[in-house]
């Protein structure tokens, strides 16, 4: 276990380190790490919806922020914000990856039981009872979404947008006082 934390924590740090002088040793050397850990998670990072994200980051970003001073193919960026994204990319990547890496390998009890070292003794309770509230959030919030996109469409996108936001944030209050008004010990 503590293997995998200091290679998850290796990996942030290397994340925080990036800069745009230091790319071409730290981002081989961030790939070389996650390699050797685990190849499961360097696979997932090259999933096509998050390698379309990177891509719309890195270069649609710099064609319309930041002083557009440069020229490629005849279309102008701003370089500076070019290697920002890129950073912020690289970035992103060692981060998920270290996350993939930590939670591939340390099981939910490994982590109670650290915690409890430092003294969080809640946590089993607290991930035992997250487990069983999250199906029941996103259903209604799926729910509330659907309503959404079949509504009729006579406000502008703002209004509308803002009042579902409130009718599913008072959906969610509504869901999260009933379950503790059913909680045993409430109510004497």
């Amino acid at each position: 276990m503590k293997r995998y934390v200091f290679i998850s924590l290796g990996l942030v740090a290397l994340a925080l380190g990036m800069s745009y002088r230091n790319l071409v040793i730290l981002v081989p050397l961030t790939f070389a790490l996650a390699l050797l850990t685990d190849l499961v998670a360097i696979r997932r990072i090259f999933r096509w919806k998050f390698v379309a994200f990177l891509a719309v980051l890195v270069f649609g970003i710099p064609l319309f922020i930041g002083q557009r001073n440069a020229l490629f193919l005849g279309v102008p960026y701003s370089p500076e914000i070019f290697r920002m994204s890129v950073v912020m990319a690289f970035r992103s990547m060692a981060i998920l990856m270290a996350i993939k890496i930590f939670t591939a390998h340390i099981s939910v009890e490994q982590m109670a039981a650290a915690l409890q070292r430092v003294r969080l003794k809640q946590f089993s309770h607290v991930f035992t009872i997250s487990m069983h509230l999250l199906p029941e959030i996103r259903r209604i919030t799926l729910n509330t979404f659907r309503e959404y996109r079949t509504s009729v469409q006579g406000w502008n996108i703002f209004s509308q947008t803002f009042d579902w936001t409130v009718k599913l944030i008072v959906r969610l209050l509504y869901f999260a006082e009933q379950y503790d008004a059913n909680q045993p010990g409430k109510g004497e």
